[in-house]
């Protein structure tokens, strides 16, 4: 019935409520992690708690342990306790081992229900138990006047944009220790599970890796540090964990007493496929998972876990910086419309014809964006932010703008009166587009960093960044594409990014322009072997976008060919400057 509950529900319910169920290999993990070392005799009423318990498929895993852990024992529990201390049970672990809590009353009552069958099954009886430990409430509302010996699950996934103002406000004012701006409500449920457990106590909880990495997850990673010993971090980024949902999730396994012991960070290799594992330890066992040891309190601000080799690299890094990239150039976000059938238009659309030339600007996104060059776009971006008043052009207005008015009007910026209904939504500054600038998708499985000379505007899918004044004579735009698309910065980007799983790392301005900078004896080779580079790459543009070529596709793919290996040669040569001046 839950599985049936869950496969019910649309991937926009499960985004909006952060619901996004767990497999069973993942729940039988946190519970043999937080639970194996459980002495049943000594203590036969082990507390455990789920804050988003939903249908139930941790509580129900633990069930079963807890139910064959005392049947096991039943006559040595008896005798410790009196013989008539448990008489039932299913009875026994519902009403004081179990509890469960949710928003989803529909999930709540699949649980109960569940748990009846099971006791219905096991002991053939009709009657159906009461069940008062598992409530349809907010866990981050709800107070408890014990304490658990174990919490587990998977709390929601909702972001700040998702959250009422009210509620917002609640979670900025009761959970500051943890919450704050940009966080993510399960940085909630980890303060909430450390409040709520015992001295004793294990948490184990799957969620968004993102925390490690992000600076919204600042204030949450200096609380795990100082409150709890984090036992172990599972990072399963490379793991489709949540199919079609854009997760990448880590298990974090947490204790109440704060030893700042030795923490293991387990990383999965890439293409791993969950599906064909039964057991989660053996995958963390084999040659497809690095183990990484690390002392607590060697975690800084930011949560930077590297084996040997990589923080070796790292560091070489740092040293030989003088310079972040934040503190050369200047970085903006593409634009915003708002609606894109009323501002973007493709070059062959006939309504172009009508529309005054310097309203039309060239419009790439994020598939453009290659390494050194920007491919050529298709599309035109009509400018309206010029338009200052749009009856002058009735052209414009009565066949590009006016069939979307509705949607236009209905923006955030045009109801608050900040923009007029046909301007863009957020339009930029038209001179931080017209300039030469390097520009970079913010979603990518590698560094793709382009120099663009042809005034191209972007979407928001596009980030730039152009040279400070005050350093176009210490630096140039060839150098720094040379560096940023180089196999050793792909690799640093890669330990400080935000990976999102499925092998793509988030782009974001906050890590890609703290990337540190250097200048040395290499400096004008590199930049002389990035200029050949763009120069190759570019013809092999002018050919696959040569009409008069397209007949001739042998010749075509021959000489295409042998320009991409000229340039994958000198690639490499930029590579092992790179490594040379880092003494690799």
């Amino acid at each position: 019935m839950s599985k049936s509950y869950e496969e019910s529900l649309s991937l926009y319910d499960k985004k909006v409520k952060g619901i996004y169920y767990t497999p069973k290999i993942i729940v039988n993990y946190i519970l043999e992690e937080v639970f194996k070392s459980h002495n049943i005799i000594k203590d036969p009423e082990p507390k455990i708690l789920d804050l988003s318990c939903g249908c139930g498929n941790f509580l129900i895993e633990a069930y079963y342990m807890i139910y064959k852990l005392i049947k096991n024992n039943i006559d040595e529990i008896n005798e410790e306790y009196g013989e008539n201390y448990i008489n039932n049970i299913s009875d026994h672990i519902i009403n004081k081992c179990i509890y469960g809590v949710d928003i989803d009353k529909d999930a709540i009552n699949i649980l109960k229900e569940t748990l009846n069958k099971k006791k219905s099954y096991i002991h053939n009886e009709e009657n159906q138990a009461t069940i008062n430990n598992i409530s349809c409430e907010d866990a981050l509302k709800k107070n408890y006047n014990m304490k658990f010996d174990y919490i587990i699950g998977n709390p929601p996934y909702i972001g700040h944009k998702m959250l009422d103002k009210e509620y917002k406000k609640f979670l900025l004012s009761e959970y500051k220790d943890v919450y704050k701006d940009k966080a993510d409500m399960y940085f909630c449920f980890y303060k909430k599970a450390l409040d709520l457990i015992s001295d004793e106590g294990k948490i184990g909880l799957i969620t968004p890796r993102y925390f490690l990495e992000s600076p919204s997850g600042k204030l949450l990673r200096g609380y795990l540090r100082s409150n709890c010993d984090i036992k172990k971090i599972i990072d399963l980024k490379n793991v489709n964990i949540f199919k079609n949902l854009g997760i990448a999730p880590l298990i974090a396994i947490l204790e109440k007493k704060t030893n700042y012991n030795i923490l293991a960070a387990y990383k999965i290799g890439d293409n791993t496929n969950i599906e064909n594992i039964k057991d989660l330890k053996i995958l963390l066992n084999s040659e497809k998972c690095e183990k990484i040891s690390i002392n607590q309190v060697d975690l800084k601000n930011n949560w930077i876990i590297l084996n040997y080799e990589d923080k070796m690299l790292y560091e070489r890094i740092v040293q030989k910086s003088e310079y972040d990239l934040e503190d050369i150039c200047i970085s903006f976000q593409g634009i915003i419309t708002g609606c894109d059938k009323a501002f973007i238009l493709n070059i062959e659309d006939e309504r172009i014809e009508h529309i005054d030339e310097k309203l039309l600007k060239s419009w790439i996104k994020n598939r453009n964006v290659n390494q050194y060059i920007i491919e050529e776009g298709n599309q035109k971006l009509i400018y309206a932010n010029d338009i200052k008043e749009i009856h002058k052009y009735p052209y414009i207005e009565e066949n590009c703008f006016k069939p979307y008015r509705d949607k236009l009007e209905k923006r955030r910026e045009c109801i608050k009166k900040v923009r007029k209904w046909y301007e863009l939504q957020w339009g930029r500054d038209t001179s931080l587009f017209e300039r030469k600038k390097i520009m970079y998708p913010y979603k990518s499985s590698n560094n793709k960093f382009a120099i663009d000379e042809n005034n191209n505007f972007s979407s928001a899918d596009v980030y730039s960044f152009y040279i400070k004044e005050e350093y176009e004579n210490v630096f140039s735009y060839e150098y720094i594409v040379g560096i940023l698309n180089s196999e050793i910065y792909d690799r640093y980007f890669k330990m400080i990014g935000k990976g999102m799983g499925n092998k793509i790392y988030d782009y974001y301005p906050n890590k890609v322009m703290k990337l540190k900078i250097f200048k040395d004896e290499n400096y004008s080779e590199v930049e002389s072997l990035s200029k050949k580079i763009i120069s190759i790459k570019k013809e092999v543009e002018l050919i696959k976008n040569n009409k008069k070529l397209q007949g001739k596709k042998n010749a075509i793919n021959k000489e295409i060919n042998y320009l991409e290996n000229e340039s994958h040669f000198l690639q490499n040569k930029v590579n092992e400057l790179i490594n040379k001046s880092l003494n690799l």
